[in-house]
């Protein structure tokens, strides 16, 4: 089926064989603005290119946009791909090359890993079909507004909650760890015009050198919570070095949140030390999704903590897991159509549904999304901040009521909308998710230690087989 034909059928929830050349677009019952911005995002999905934003105006029918397509496609493939090895090359006596034929996993039909259980945790529960998530056998609703970030963080890297005297002395100890050694602090200094992620990814291993090195003064205080209690104190420092500013000192009578606002110059009311704390506890862990998959990976090797988390906040930064949120609020903040955005993202979204081998049967919303948004409703920010929050909303309210629950947003999407209403630039968004998310790396590294299995998956080759070499006749 011609790319354009499928792309049509499922943005107009149509029937493949009812679209014709001769079909107009316009004249289709469904069509309207957001339904041609949700194409256009289809397109470019298919070409791998951006095009024109107003191209779909100057388009009448399919037959049209056919050859639009097969125009383009023919121009940006004008280097043709070298034929498959196994069609070109000399059959060996005897014997055939087939196409390939692809396998399936056990108790997945379409050879999806995603749902592939890898091992057993002790760390955290998430049933996504249910719309449930538990911390250590809490279900998040026990914890939220009753215990803080640092009793959270006890929690996951220490596997209970802190009773008031073990919390006073923890606090005591991620409050004198928060200061970075001087050599990582000259580092973030000299590479302060870098993006805020790839410093956040340098000073990790920096640690570790210092740590090496002897060079640490808080070398006496637990790696974990050394690690917690510095990621903030990393992307402050170099968010002042590259405004010029004074670099900050952390303060040690602060809570982790409000030390946050503190060290980034930024008001630091209640309401606001509340919001931040609200996401940092929700964002802590999420079970053994690519982040904390990649750590455990590194773990089971014997990598050293500050290597395992090194690949954990690469694997995070990534634009289909953390790094997807800002690029999400940067299009909000933007466009002044709260409509048109939400257009956008919604293609975006079915556009990542249509790409996977079977189709996605949405659960229950995040049990982390809803008191996130609530909260930054309530929040007043700036003039005019609330757009983003508009735009989210629309986004919620923008699925196709016929192609069954609507797709859910994330849970960073609404901590990125709280992060943007309390003045923070976006390059910080996918720090702070790091931030909050410290501690369940670090309780899956220890877990995966405890469990002493290196994680070796196989993977099926489908390639060629049976090639010869033929050496040069000239």
């Amino acid at each position: 089926m011609h790319p354009v034909i499928s792309t049509l059928s499922r943005v107009l929830d149509m029937p493949s064989e009812f679209i014709g050349d001769e079909l107009r677009l316009r004249a289709v019952a469904s069509w309207d603005d957001l339904t041609a911005v949700e194409l256009q995002v289809h397109l470019e999905h298919e070409l791998g290119t951006t095009l024109d934003d107003r191209l779909i105006e100057h388009i009448d029918s399919v037959g049209q946009l056919r050859d639009f397509y097969d125009g383009r496609l023919a121009e940006l493939s004008h280097i043709q791909a070298p034929p498959d090895a196994s069609a070109i090359a000399p059959a060996l006596p005897g014997v055939t090359i087939p196409a390939p034929k692809r396998e399936r996993l056990p108790g997945d039909p379409q050879a999806d890993i995603s749902d592939v259980v890898v091992g057993e945790t002790g760390i955290s529960e998430v049933d996504p079909a249910r719309g449930r998530l538990s911390y250590r056998g809490y279900p998040i609703e026990e914890l939220i507004g009753r215990v803080t970030f640092e009793e959270v963080v006890h929690l996951l890297i220490r596997g209970w909650l802190p009773d008031p005297e073990e919390l006073s002395a923890f606090r005591a100890r991620l409050a004198a760890a928060r200061e970075l050694p001087p050599m990582v602090s000259t580092n973030l200094v000299l590479n302060a015009g870098a993006g805020a992620s790839s410093v956040l990814r340098t000073a990790v291993p920096a640690l570790g050198v210092a740590a090496e090195a002897d060079a640490d003064p808080a070398a006496h205080i637990d790696l974990r919570e050394r690690l917690v209690a510095r990621i903030p104190t990393i992307f402050a420092t170099q968010q002042a070095a590259r405004a010029g500013r004074r670099l900050p000192r952390p303060a040690p009578e602060l809570s982790h949140a409000e030390n946050i606002l503190y060290m980034l110059g930024l008001p630091r009311d209640p309401e606001r030390v509340q919001l931040v704390d609200l996401c940092l506890v929700l964002q802590a862990e999420h079970g053994c999704n690519a982040s904390a998959f990649a750590a455990r990976v590194a773990a089971g090797t014997g990598a050293d903590t500050f290597a395992t988390i090194t690949v954990a906040l690469a694997t995070f930064t990534g634009p289909l897991h953390g790094g997807a949120a800002p690029q999400v609020i940067d299009l909000a903040r933007k466009d002044d159509n709260p409509d048109s955005a939400a257009a956008y993202l919604r293609g975006r979204a079915d556009q990542a549904s249509a790409a996977r081998n079977r189709p996605v049967a949405y659960a229950e919303e995040d049990p982390r999304v809803r008191p996130l948004r609530e909260a930054a409703r309530r929040f007043h920010g700036s003039p005019g901040s609330d757009h983003v929050l508009q735009v989210l909303d629309a986004v919620r309210a923008a699925a196709h009521p016929s192609k069954g629950p609507r797709p859910y947003l994330t849970v960073d999407c609404y901590a990125a909308a709280i992060y943007h209403l309390l003045g923070m630039p976006t390059d910080l968004f996918v720090p702070m998710f790091a931030a909050a998310r410290m501690p369940g790396w670090l309780a899956h590294v220890e877990e995966q230690r405890a469990q002493q299995g290196r994680i070796h998956p196989r993977l099926r080759y489908v390639g060629p087989r049976n090639l010869r070499h033929l050496p040069d006749q000239h």
